[in-house]
C-alpha cells in the first residue's frame, strides 16, 4: 500500500511540472523579454562637429511624439525606450537662422546592446 501511495505522489508531482513547462511556452510558441534598451544620438555636421540647436523628437509606430530634446554644445543625448519596437527621431534645426534640411531616421532599441543613431546634418 505504502509503495502504491508512492507512485500516486510521484505521478502527481510529474503531472504538475509537465503541466508548468507547458503553460511556460511550450508548444512552439515565442517568448520574449520586455524591458529598455538604450539608443545613444550624436548629431553632428558633415565636418563632424557636434550640433548645438537640434531638436530631437521621438515618435511610436502611430506618429505620435513621445519625447523632445534640443541638443546642447555636445549634440549627444540618450533615450531609453522599449526593447523591439521601431521608432523615428526626427532631426529639426531650431537655431535662427535654420542652417540644416529636417531628416528622420528610424531606430530599433536592443535589450543586450546600445543602438547608435548618428545623423549627419545637411545644409
Amino acid at each position: 500500500m505504502k509503495n502504491l501511495i508512492k507512485i500516486a505522489v510521484a505521478s502527481s508531482l510529474l503531472i504538475i511540472a509537465c503541466l508548468m513547462i507547458s503553460a511556460c511556452g511550450g508548444g512552439g510558441t515565442e517568448n520574449f523579454v520586455q524591458g529598455n534598451g538604450q539608443i545613444d544620438v550624436s548629431v553632428r555636421d558633415s565636418g563632424g562637429a557636434f550640433l548645438a540647436n537640434i531638436r530631437i523628437d521621438v515618435k511610436n509606430p502611430a506618429g505620435t511624439i513621445l519625447e523632445s530634446f534640443t541638443t546642447t554644445a555636445t549634440g549627444i543625448h540618450t533615450f531609453q525606450e522599449t526593447v523591439g519596437t521601431t521608432y523615428t527621431f526626427t532631426f529639426t534645426d531650431v537655431a535662427t537662422p535654420v542652417r540644416f534640411a529636417t531628416q528622420s531616421i528610424t531606430a530599433t532599441p536592443l535589450l543586450t546592446a546600445t543602438v547608435h543613431v548618428d545623423p549627419v546634418m545637411l545644409p
